[in-house]
């Protein structure tokens, strides 16, 4: 089938063309670039995660498939945190600092494999084994390490060192005393044998079920139990909302809703005529907008989500959209013993635990920052898109459907555009490109204590990948190049 591509990285993106041109959907392939990522992709997703996927049907609303973790610990009692393996690590992107938590204590129950098998039986139209043999074959016969993925191991390496088992499956070969390096093969002989019996069973391996529950349970410090194992996915109503003369959907938990939050209020001041008007006005409003979303997660509860993830888009020939962002967080730095799957530490971050850690109940929905959207043109134009980049997704997605909505810009425009983020009083910045930088921040330091720049586009802004058809049929796309991106069009 004819569509369009646009993921985090070439490996990933032509996985999901590879299926377009066996015929499938822009489901059947999202889900194969999905199931690509953990192994192109391996430090910004992980079978040991979870995501959400919007899908549209040709000429129908689009629907959400809701696969984010609950909270681990049912049937356990009351548990002391004391007792947990649980961890501070500090990961310094240059201009920022952020802290995750880390252990087997912070690891929630994965459900990526329950999310991907619902997408394909439900709205997918080739066989499971079929999606699933790029990702065999990319983590069987190794990928060559390009400079992103080089310098995610890097910053990541204090998580990932505190267990060289974990090293040892998800780079396999390499050595354990440094990070990998750029033109280094990375294989994960075990994930591919995992995702072979993922592919035949259409649910999750026992190896994986019996791993978490001896591994990462309370006697080895951590929470999962085997009440834990049965998630439940739900394909549900997505958030919407108007902008312009497009129906935005995106996803139905708090990420979304911040979207928005923000993109409404971009809206608002692009039609209010303002003393404002200069670049360094207009960069402000974009930081105040930012900001009125993270302010606005209190009346929006629960909290957000902080995370490695990444992000598919695809638009298939017929009309089809789907739009999958996929999180394990950082990883907590050990795997499932055998299996090549990096667990999350979903109970580590910090947005994830506003009133401190451990202190959600047992069952209850975790919150996610993912926002994957479809936006639909009252024309039939179709644009599929999302984001990895932390609690930067809000603001990210917000700005370049903004960009695309109501400022008329192509998606190459928009995805391009400086990115802009707030939160209390701080902002963060983007200075490439800009006409009068110097002005930009003394602009912003009249309203926020500490101004953040980025003398670049960058990799902390996150990665937003736009697949378009327009309304004549024409196809597009574009992969973020702050996270690698690339875009695949099969005419």
């Amino acid at each position: 089938m004819s569509g369009v591509v646009a993921a985090g990285n070439p490996l990933t993106a032509e996985a999901a063309a590879l299926i377009l041109r066996a015929g499938g959907n822009a489901v059947d392939a999202a889900t194969a670039g999905a199931a690509a990522c953990f192994a192109a992709e391996p430090l910004l997703a992980s079978a040991g995660g979870a995501g959400i996927m919007l899908v549209r049907e040709p000429g129908r609303a689009p629907v959400a498939i809701d696969f984010f973790s609950a909270v681990p610990g049912l049937g356990a009692g009351t548990v002391d945190p004391a007792g947990l393996d649980f961890e501070a690590i500090e990961v310094d992107f240059g201009s920022a600092v952020q802290t995750f938590h880390v252990g087997r204590g912070a690891a929630a129950a994965p459900t990526m494999f329950e999310g991907l098998a619902t997408a394909a039986r439900r709205f997918g139209s080739l066989p499971l084994t079929t999606l699933m043999a790029p990702a065999v074959g990319l983590a069987r016969d190794g990928i060559v390490l390009d400079l992103l993925t080089a310098r995610t191991f890097s910053l990541l390496w204090e998580i990932l060192r505190r267990d060289p088992a974990c090293l040892e499956e998800i780079a396999h070969g390499l050595p354990t005393h440094r990070p990998p390096r750029v033109g280094e093969r990375l294989y994960n002989p075990n994930l591919a044998d995992t995702l072979e019996s993922f592919a035949v069973l259409g649910g999750p391996p026992p190896a994986l079920l019996d791993g978490l529950s001896a591994e990462f349970g309370l006697g080895q410090g951590g929470l999962i139990q085997p009440a834990d194992l049965d998630p439940k996915v739900q394909i549900c109503a997505p958030h919407r909302f108007r902008l312009g003369a497009w129906e935005v959907s995106t996803s139905p938990r708090l990420g979304g809703r911040l979207v928005g939050v923000i993109a409404r209020a971009l809206e608002v001041h692009s039609g209010t005529p303002s003393r404002e008007s200069s670049e360094a006005g207009l960069v402000r409003a974009q930081a105040l907008a930012s900001r009125g979303g993270h302010l606005a997660r209190v009346e929006l509860p629960p909290a957000g989500h902080r995370g490695s993830t990444t992000q598919v888009s695809v638009v298939d020939g017929a009309g089809g959209a789907a739009s999958v962002t996929l999180t394990s967080g950082e990883g907590c730095g050990h795997v499932v013993s055998g299996t090549g799957v990096h667990i999350n530490n979903f109970l580590g971050e910090e947005d994830l635990n506003p009133a401190g850690f451990h202190g959600h109940l047992a069952g209850a929905a975790l919150p996610t920052m993912i926002a994957p959207t479809i936006a639909v043109h009252d024309s039939g134009r179709v644009v599929a898109l999302g984001s990895g980049g932390s609690n930067r997704i809000r603001s990210v997605v917000a700005l370049v459907i903004h960009a695309i909505a109501v400022e008329g810009r192509g998606i190459e425009a928009a995805v391009e555009a400086p990115r802009v983020h707030g939160e209390d009083r701080s902002v963060w910045v983007e200075l490439a490109d800009r006409v009068a930088p110097h002005a930009i921040d003394r602009f912003l330091r009249g309203t926020f204590t500490q101004v953040h720049g980025f003398a670049d586009r960058d990799f902390f802004f996150g990665g937003v990948h736009v697949a378009e058809r327009g309304s004549d049929g024409r196809l597009a796309g574009i992969g973020d190049a702050r996270r690698g991106g690339a875009a695949i069009v099969i005419a």
